[in-house]
C-alpha cells in the first residue's frame, strides 16, 4: 500500500514538473525583418533558381522593405488603429514596392513565377515549352480571325 501511494506520488511529482518545466519555457522569439528576408531570398533562390547576384539584391530589397512594413505596421498600432482595410493598405503599398524593385532584377520568366507564387499574375499560363505567356482574351481570339 505504501509502495503503490508512494509511486502515485513520485508520478504526480514528475508529471508536475513536466508541466511545469514546459510552461516556464520562453515563446519563440519574433523573427526579425532580416531574418524574414533571408528565408524569403532562400526559398525564392530555389523556386526561381536565382543567381548569386540576385539572391543579393532580393535579400537586400526584402530587408528594406519588410523593415518598412513592420514599422508602418507598429506606427499604426501604437496609435491604436484598429481597420483591417489600412493594415490591407499598407501591405498592398509594400508588396507593390516589392513588385516594382524585383520587376527590375529578375528575368520576365522569373518575375512571372513570383508573380504566380504570391497570387497575382492570373493572367500568364503555362505553356507547353514551361515558358508563361499571357493567357489569350475571347476578344484577342476574334481578332486574329
Amino acid at each position: 500500500m505504501i509502495m503503490k501511494m508512494l509511486r502515485i506520488f513520485f508520478l504526480t511529482t514528475a508529471a508536475l514538473l513536466c508541466f511545469t518545466a514546459l510552461c516556464a519555457q520562453e515563446q519563440p522569439k519574433e523573427k526579425s525583418p532580416q531574418e524574414y528576408a533571408a528565408l524569403e531570398a532562400e526559398r525564392l533562390e530555389k523556386e526561381l533558381n536565382l543567381n548569386t547576384n540576385q539572391v543579393f539584391y532580393v535579400d537586400s530589397i526584402f530587408q528594406v522593405n519588410f523593415a518598412g512594413v513592420m514599422k508602418e505596421f507598429d506606427d499604426m498600432k501604437k496609435s491604436g488603429m484598429q481597420d483591417g482595410r489600412s493594415y490591407q493598405a499598407v501591405r498592398e503599398k509594400w508588396t507593390q514596392k516589392n513588385l516594382d524593385a524585383l520587376k527590375l532584377i529578375l528575368t520576365e520568366q522569373q518575375y512571372i513565377s513570383y508573380l504566380k507564387l504570391i497570387g497575382k499574375g492570373k493572367e500568364y499560363k503555362k505553356g507547353k515549352d514551361g515558358l508563361y505567356y499571357k493567357k489569350e482574351t475571347k476578344s484577342d481570339k476574334s481578332e486574329k480571325k
